[in-house]
C-alpha cells in the first residue's frame, strides 16, 4: 500500500515533535512523502506557514524525503475560512486541509459547507455528520472528505463514508497525529479504512487512488521509490 497522510502536525502548533522527528517516523512506517499540515488560524498564518515551508526544505535536505507544506486551517469562522486559506496559500502552502464540523470538538455550523465551496481547499478534515448538501458542494469542488484515524474525530467515519458514496464525493484517510506513534501504518490504514465500511475497490480508492487526485490537482510531483525488477 502507497502510504500518504494530509493531516499531520508538529511543535510548530500542537504536536508534541518537531517536523524532522516527524518525518523520521514516517519514512520509518514507509510514507512516500512528509506533509506537514499544522495549525493555522488569522492570528498564525503568517508566522505559521513561513515556519512550514522551512521545515519542509530541511527534511527534504537531511532525509532525501519528499517535503510537501501543508497547512490546516482551524477554528476560523465559516465566513473568514476562504480568507485565511487564501493566504495561506500565497504564503508556499501547497495544500490545506479544513478543520471540519468534527463531533470531538466544538463544531461551527455551516463551516463544512463553507469549507467545501472554497477553491483553496483540498480536504474537508473529519466532517463529522456531515449533510448531503456540503458533501456535494465539495464533490462540485474537487475537495476529499477525510476518514480521520484520530480518536473522537473518528467517530463519524461510517457516517462520513456513507454520505460520500451517495453523492459521489471522495474520500481520503489521514492520521491527524500529533506524535510520531501515532501516523498510520500500511495495516492500520488498512483496518481504519474497512471498519468505516469501505469493501476492496472503495479501499483502493481511497489509499491508492485519492492521494495521487489531491497532489496532481495542485500539480505536486512525488518521485516513488524505484522497487527491484
Amino acid at each position: 500500500m502507497t502510504l500518504f497522510d494530509f493531516h499531520t502536525h508538529t511543535s510548530i502548533s500542537d504536536g508534541h515533535a518537531a517536523p524532522l522527528e516527524m518525518a523520521r517516523r514516517c519514512q520509518q512506517n514507509g510514507y512516500s512523502a512528509y506533509i506537514c499540515s499544522d495549525h493555522v488560524d488569522e492570528a498564525t498564518v503568517e508566522r505559521r506557514v513561513t515556519e512550514i515551508v522551512e521545515a519542509c526544505r530541511q527534511v527534504s535536505r537531511e532525509l532525501a524525503l519528499p517535503a510537501v507544506p501543508a497547512v490546516e486551517v482551524t477554528r476560523v469562522a465559516p465566513d473568514r475560512v476562504a480568507k485565511v486559506a487564501a493566504r495561506a496559500r500565497s504564503l508556499g502552502a501547497l495544500l490545506v486541509v479544513v478543520h471540519g464540523e468534527t463531533i470531538g470538538d466544538f463544531p461551527q455550523p455551516g463551516l463544512n459547507l463553507a469549507a467545501a465551496k472554497c477553491p483553496d481547499v483540498d480536504i474537508l478534515g473529519h466532517p463529522g455528520l456531515i449533510t448531503e448538501q456540503a458533501a456535494e458542494a465539495a464533490r462540485d469542488h474537487g475537495i476529499h472528505l477525510e476518514i480521520s484515524a484520530a480518536g473522537l474525530h473518528g467517530m463519524t467515519n461510517g457516517h462520513v463514508a456513507k454520505v460520500a458514496a451517495l453523492v459521489g464525493a471522495k474520500l481520503v484517510l489521514d492520521s491527524d497525529a500529533h506524535r510520531p506513534e501515532a501516523l498510520l501504518t500500511s495495516e492500520r490504514a488498512h483496518q481504519l479504512l474497512q471498519g468505516s465500511g469501505l469493501d476492496l475497490d472503495q479501499i483502493l480508492r481511497v489509499s491508492q487512488a485519492a492521494p495521487f487526485d489531491i497532489l496532481a490537482r495542485r500539480g505536486i510531483e512525488i518521485p516513488m521509490p524505484q522497487t527491484a525488477p
